[in-house]
């Protein structure tokens, strides 16, 4: 018989940096102390705001300092963060709203059904807020 150990990867071996996390149906997303907001998992329509649709966290470097930050916009920061199945939303510093992913029923409130962050310049100051 041959015993197997299971490790369990961590985002930050400093769990105090992490303030909020939501889950979505295969992706999770967590601010930081500082609201740098950090997301992970499946990426099939840009839930992850990182401008491609590249899962993370399935191979190995990809978690702790080498995930990247989702881009907010110039100086803005996450305060709070909730995900739908393909979507996700956060509460900016400025009160603003913005939301990325699956759009097909219009649930990123831009006014289309379009995707956003699954390619290039989607995110960041390109990103609208939901008005």
């Amino acid at each position: 018989m041959v015993d197997t150990v299971l490790t369990t990867p961590t985002l930050n071996p400093d769990v105090s940096t992490w303030t909020r996390v939501t889950v979505g149906e295969a992706h999770a997303c967590a601010i930081k102390t500082n609201g740098e907001l950090h997301c992970w998992g499946a990426n099939y329509d840009g839930q992850l705001g990182l401008g491609d649709i590249d899962n993370r966290g399935d191979g190995a470097n990809e978690m702790g300092d080498n995930l990247p930050t989702v881009n907010l916009g110039t100086g803005r920061t996450a305060t709070a963060i909730t995900a739908g199945a393909l979507h996700t939303c956060a509460l900016l510093d400025n009160a603003a709203v913005k939301c990325w992913g699956a759009n097909a029923g219009g649930q990123l409130g831009l006014g289309d059904t379009n995707n956003r962050g699954d390619g290039p310049a989607e995110m960041g100051d390109s990103l609208p807020p939901v008005n």
